[in-house]
């Protein structure tokens, strides 16, 4: 049984939202489902739509105990995550591992001090936008304009904090500044490859390279928009992706991102987190166990190690 690193799922607010637990539901992501894999890492992130925009601290507060209680009702199967060593005790109990993200850094509310307080929490890694300009940079809607100076305090903070900075959504001017500021790994945590489907989301070649340069990882995003230019995707459509992508920064530089129930629509035969394991077969086929456990797990695991 292979594992599973998975750096971005919105379940945690889709599942507050509509008052689910989150050991057994009908999203597209649960413990139950989770527990196909070996003791598996699951990023949790954070997301708000526009309407909470009015109070985002306190609404990504309320999502975050929400996650805490789950954690409390869930605690013979599951874990909270802070760092590597954490992962490494709940992998020695079978445990699944839960590490708190945050998508949008509209949390913050332009005030740094909400970036330690979230930091204190458990929050391990921010996406600093999501597709539209905010205190900290501009999205991958906004055509130009990159980090704001407030942003770029953050950058340097989270650094400091050992906090991993996501560079999904920004645009490209954005994405720029940040690699060019960055001194530790930063990772694309749900993005797919811009030369196979030409999306502002998706990163291109250039982009790509200069992620695995700086030592971080990209997630492959399921989002079928993202995947192709047909009006559906499968398993087929994922591998171009991580096909050009190995042969672009190799395959110590890609993982999963899938970013269930944050999407409404995933590739056929992939209908949720547990069907990933197809996704692993196919890439075990093509290249081998060794990669396969590489992209599933190995790479995002060497990343936290490293930044510990």
């Amino acid at each position: 049984m292979y594992g599973l690193f998975d750096t971005h799922c919105d379940t945690v607010s889709k599942a507050y939202e509509g008052e689910k637990q989150l050991f057994n539901n009908n999203l597209q992501l649960d413990f139950k489902k989770l527990l196909e894999y070996n003791a598996p890492v699951q990023f949790f992130a954070i997301w708000l739509s526009k309407k909470f925009y009015v109070d985002a601290y306190a609404e990504t507060v309320k999502r975050i105990n929400y996650y805490y209680e789950q954690v409390e009702k869930n605690k013979d199967i599951f874990a909270h995550a802070n760092s590597y060593s954490d992962i490494v005790e709940n992998k020695k109990n079978g445990k699944i591992s839960g590490i708190l993200s945050i998508e949008g850094g509209e949390a913050l509310e332009g005030k740094i001090e909400n970036l330690y307080t979230l930091h204190n929490m458990g929050v391990r890694a921010i996406t600093l936008t999501w597709n539209h300009k905010n205190e900290i940079a501009n999205g991958a809607a906004e055509p130009m304009g990159g980090l704001t100076d407030f942003g770029r305090e953050v950058v340097t903070e989270m650094e400091n904090l050992g906090m991993f900075i996501d560079v999904s959504h920004l645009n490209d001017d954005s994405f720029w500044e940040v690699a060019r500021m960055a001194s530790k790994p930063f990772i694309a945590s749900h993005s797919n490859s811009r030369k196979i489907t030409n999306v502002r989301r998706n990163l291109t070649d250039a982009q790509m390279k200069a992620v695995a340069q700086n030592g971080g990882v990209i997630g492959i995003n399921l989002c079928p928009t993202f995947l192709s230019n047909r009006n559906y995707a499968d398993i087929s459509d994922v591998m171009l992706h991580i096909d050009h992508m190995i042969k672009v920064v190799g395959c110590d530089y890609i993982g999963f991102g899938c970013d269930f129930d944050g999407i409404d629509d995933t590739p056929r035969d992939i209908n949720d987190v547990s069907h990933i394991n197809k996704l692993i077969s196919a890439l075990d086929k093509k290249y081998g166990s060794s990669v396969a456990a590489k992209i599933s797990e190995e790479n995002f695991l060497r990343l936290l190690c490293n930044n510990s």
